[in-house]
C-alpha cells in the first residue's frame, strides 16, 4: 500500500517485510513499524497514524499478507 501525506507530501510505503518505508519531499527516508517504532534511515520521525494505516492490519488484510501467527484451538478466522 501507498499513501502520500495530505499536508507534508512525505510518501508512506508499506515493504514486503511488514516495515514502512516513509520517504520525504527532500529525499530522506526512514523505515518504521508498523507501530511507528523508528527502525532505520535519517528520517527519524513520521506520522504514527499514517504509519498505522499503512503498514497496520488493515492493510495487510487490503493487501492479502495479513498472517495469522497463531490460532487458538476450535477457533476460525
Amino acid at each position: 500500500m501507498r499513501m502520500v501525506h495530505p499536508l507534508t507530501s512525505a510518501v508512506y510505503e508499506s515493504q514486503e517485510d511488514g516495515t514502512v518505508r516513509v520517504t520525504e519531499t527532500d529525499g530522506r527516508q526512514g523505515w518504521f513499524t508498523p507501530q511507528g517504532e523508528h527502525i532505520r534511515g535519517d528520517l527519524r520521525a513520521a506520522d504514527p497514524h499514517i504509519i498505522d494505516w499503512v503498514g497496520g492490519p488493515q492493510a495487510r488484510k487490503q493487501t492479502g499478507r495479513l498472517r495469522l501467527e497463531s490460532r487458538g484451538s476450535g477457533e476460525s478466522s
